[in-house]
């Protein structure tokens, strides 16, 4: 009988309970964007979603790879080179570090992670992989470490958008990279990831559907295949009007000026829809069109499934605008139609949260718009994670491999295709390294019976982790060589005899956690995880008790200095102390946690760490008294720092400063002007009296040299206005 229900199972298993990094893949409409909220949404693990491009990341719901570690452009080789065969931009491992500043709260952040998720990994390129290792063994100061110790999952279909090269750089990566693809990167040919694919297919029902789509995959595509295929095509397709069908293109051209022309042959006047973009949202990253164009009767599809889970549309679905009163309503083939509301689309960046020490998303800015765009045609490109019931495939005997797959794997079933030109008998051959990696899967049943060994080293390294209190011991005596100040003189010195008090009672804690990471490793060897279930509980509940006992005494040193304007960096360091008790504490708990999980049969959720008494217990520990985050703002800001000194001090972006201090300008604490030129802010209040009170509205409605923070200091005095007048 198989351990796990399926390979996402198995794939979810490995996530949660091994650091393996693994390589989840699977056809087109297999799962692969369900598995990756999945878990996003359940993971105990401090987690991040990358991807290598800006519209990837937005619809990932994650960040870019360049924004998350602050990665150079251009090529990346794993050698130093002659500078004379540098004639593009070449970035190396001495090279990378040269210039690069990462601010205390970027370091912190990599450092708590425990996994990073990239999506789209098709488009990863090797040498950016290679990149990824260098900086986060820089970082996270684990230099022989792939990775830095940091567990990845790749999640992508490798027969899709494949990575990008210019040409100036292939002779040069070329000399160091079998191919471009993320799997012939050095870091992984030691470490290669577990690999597991998703079989099972939801787009389609269709057997034969499916296994022709198979073949066309793996570049088996049969003559009965193409001929099967070739079935479908109309050579008068062009001249016809078909209900609900959407050309796909190999290029942007075609699909614009299909979709310009078809919406220009309506009658009617066409309305505007502008979306309203709110502080930080880079246009590359633009999920839908700022501008959006629309007639009655025009053919749309929707961008994004319904977010209400009432499931009336779904990313790729086809309607007609039957109404654009007051919004938009679409209609549907069969007769139903739905009111769309406006989406809010968001660019996040990861922070570290001060209280709990997980990774929490920030939002910088949002992007709100209605989730459809026209769709009398599209390109095989930006099909890509859409599905259709009918389509028009204009190829035009220029594909590339695998572009052929992506558009017909679009398709629910062969009963709505059409093809503008027939296929040719031969279809484009695939990479031999690519083919070779795509048909080189483990077997599963094998990665079944790895994976308790996987999961076994893995409770050795989280519990040498949690239990070795050399690194706290070393930072505790790395602390007391600061006080070299005369007692007379600092506030700090007085408090030495506290300190070697604290370094002291904390020395047996050393032996202790020794002592229980043998035992551990002697209980995992044997196999008795109810054993080291009741174990773990005794010793968490001791480490508990003393490792409180030490964030108490902290905490109350910390308050009783409160008042002491003098020892303001003394008290910053306490609070780096704290840090590291209750670090140590939280992987404890939480390896108790995992332990106790695994022995009832159960996965640990993120849910179930974060209801746990004794987790919130540390959180409370951990946590200091807040004050609100815009008035820590406002008064670093009476202090003569700027917004960009400050945003550097506080690990913030410089939109999230301007929104804390706007709120001082509607209060009228703060004075616009101080922010905004006179003449700009006539031309704001302009805008705003006229009716637009968006700050979407506003950039829309003036030149580019307008900043989102000017428009927002520029809206808060309006509103500050009304106040007093009301």
């Amino acid at each position: 009988m198989n351990q796990f229900s399926d390979a996402a199972e198995l794939a979810a298993n490995y996530v949660n309970s091994t650091n393996r990094h693994i390589f989840l893949t699977g056809k087109a409409g297999t799962g692969k964007t369900t598995f990756l909220r999945s878990i996003v949404k359940n993971t105990y693990k401090n987690a991040v979603v990358a991807a290598p491009t800006g519209i990837a990341a937005i619809n990932a719901e994650g960040v870019t790879l360049h924004s998350l570690l602050q990665l150079p452009f251009g090529a990346f080789v794993p050698e130093e080179i002659p500078f004379s065969e540098r004639n593009i931009q070449v970035n190396t491992p001495a090279s990378l570090f040269r210039e690069a500043k990462f601010g205390a709260q970027k370091r912190k952040l990599i450092n708590e992670l425990e996994l990073l998720i990239i999506d789209e990994v098709s488009m990863l390129r090797a040498d950016l992989l290679d990149c990824i290792d260098a900086t986060l063994r820089h970082l996270r100061k684990r230099r022989f470490d792939p990775f830095g110790g940091l567990q990845v999952l790749f999640i992508g279909d490798l027969m899709q958008l494949p990575p990008v090269v210019k040409r100036e750089e292939q002779g040069l990566l070329q000399q160091f990279y079998a191919s471009p693809y993320f799997f012939d990167a050095r870091v992984l040919k030691d470490n290669p990831p577990i690999r597991v694919e998703l079989n099972k297919v939801y787009r389609q029902t269709d057997e034969t559907f499916i296994k022709l789509l198979n073949r066309l995959r793996h570049n088996e595509l049969l003559e009965d295949d193409v001929e099967l295929l070739n079935e479908h095509y109309d050579a008068e397709v062009a001249s016809k009007n078909l209900e609900g069908y959407i050309h796909l293109t190999t290029h942007n051209q075609k699909a614009d000026k299909i979709n310009t022309s078809r919406l220009a042959d309506l009658d009617g006047r066409d309305e505007l829809f502008t979306a309203d973009i709110d502080r930080d949202f880079p246009e590359n990253a633009y999920p839908n069109e700022v501008n959006l164009r629309l007639k009655e009767d025009a053919q749309v599809m929707f961008i994004k499934n319904d977010p209400s889970g009432k499931g009336q549309f779904f990313n790729g679905k086809i309607g007609r605008v039957s109404s654009l009163e007051d919004g938009i309503k679409v209609k549907f083939e069969d007769g139903t139609e739905v009111a769309v509301e406006q989406y809010e689309w968001e660019n996040v960046r990861y922070v570290l949260s001060k209280e709990t020490k997980e990774v929490e998303q920030k939002v910088l800015g949002t992007f709100k718009q209605y989730p459809v765009k026209l769709a009398w045609a599209v390109t095989i490109h930006k099909s890509q994670g859409l599905t259709f019931e009918k389509a028009i495939l204009d190829l035009e005997n220029t594909f590339a491999a695998g572009q052929l797959y992506v558009a017909l794997s679009r398709l629910t079933s062969l009963d709505g295709l059409i093809l503008s030109s027939p296929l040719p008998m031969r279809s484009p051959s695939i990479d031999d390294q690519l083919k070779y990696f795509i048909e080189s899967f483990e077997d599963t049943q094998k990665l079944e019976k790895q994976f308790e060994n996987d999961r076994i080293g893995f409770i050795r390294m989280f519990a040498e982790r949690a239990f070795l209190f050399d690194p706290l011991l070393r930072e505790l005596v790395n602390h007391k060589k600061t006080f070299n100040k005369d007692e007379n003189r600092s506030l700090k010195q007085k408090q030495l005899p506290w300190t070697d008090e604290l370094i002291n009672d904390t020395f047996p804690l050393k032996e202790v956690g020794e002592t229980f990471i043998r035992q551990v490793n002697s209980l995992l060897s044997k196999g008795e995880w109810h054993q080291l279930a009741e174990r773990m509980t005794k010793a968490s509940d001791y480490f508990t008790e003393q490792l409180t006992d030490k964030i108490d005494r902290i905490t109350q040193l910390h308050r009783t200095l409160k008042t002491q304007s003098q020892a303001k960096t003394y008290r910053a360091e306490l609070v780096e102390l704290k840090d590291l008790f209750s670090n140590q504490l939280r992987q404890i708990v939480k390896l108790n946690l995992l332990i106790q999980h695994i022995n009832e049969g159960k996965p640990l959720t993120k849910d179930a760490l974060q209801k746990h008494s004794s987790t919130r217990q540390v959180n409370q520990a951990a946590s200091k008294d807040k004050t609100p985050t815009a008035e820590i703002t406002y008064e670093m800001y009476k202090e003569g720092k700027s917004i960009k000194v400050i945003a550097e001090e506080r690990g913030l972006v410089e939109g999230t400063i301007e929104s804390h201090l706007a709120k001082y300008v509607e209060s009228g604490d703060l004075d616009a002007s101080q922010f905004v030129k006179p003449t700009k802010l006539k031309a704001i209040l302009k805008c705003y009296d006229e009716g637009l009170t968006k700050s979407g509205e506003i950039k829309g409605a003036l030149p580019d040299s307008y900043t989102w923070g000017e428009i927002k200091m520029g809206i808060a005095h309006a509103q500050a206005k009304e106040s007093k007048e009301s």
